[in-house]
Formats: C-alpha cells, sequence, structure tokens
C-alpha cells in the first residue's frame, strides 16, 4: 500500500512539473516579435509549404531563407 502511495505522489508531481512547463505558461515569458517578422514568418511558410522535403529535398528550406531574405528578415 505504501508503494502505491508513492507512486500516486509521484504521479501528482508529473502533472504539476508538466503544467508549469506548457506552452500556455512559457508564451507568459515576454518573447514579442513585430508584426512585419509575424507576417514574413507566415508567407515564407505558406511559400516553402508547396514544396514538402519528402518530395523535393532542401527545396522546402531553400524557399523558406530565400523568401525571409527578400523580406529583409533572419531565417
Amino acid at each position: 500500500m505504501i508503494n502505491f502511495k508513492k507512486g500516486l505522489a509521484a504521479l501528482a508531481l508529473a502533472f504539476a512539473v508538466t503544467a508549469l512547463a506548457s506552452p500556455g505558461y512559457a508564451q507568459e515569458g515576454g518573447v514579442h516579435i513585430s508584426r512585419q517578422r509575424a507576417q514574413a514568418i507566415h508567407e515564407c511558410s505558406l511559400r516553402a509549404a508547396r514544396y514538402p522535403q519528402y518530395l523535393w529535398g532542401n527545396q522546402e528550406i531553400y524557399t523558406y531563407r530565400a523568401c525571409m531574405t527578400e523580406h529583409g528578415q533572419q531565417e
């Protein structure tokens, strides 16, 4: 019975740690990007999505990088 309680305690602790490490919690970290960068990331991701890696090899990342350069942004 004692081992069962220890297991439950460990499981409860794991759930608590997971909840604190969730993406929603991480988003409160104060990382903000400009509207221009967000738009560039969105547009370049859509453009690169036309070339999936399993069909086109490296074309997907090359397209994304070229697009971000056109927008004056880092990858």
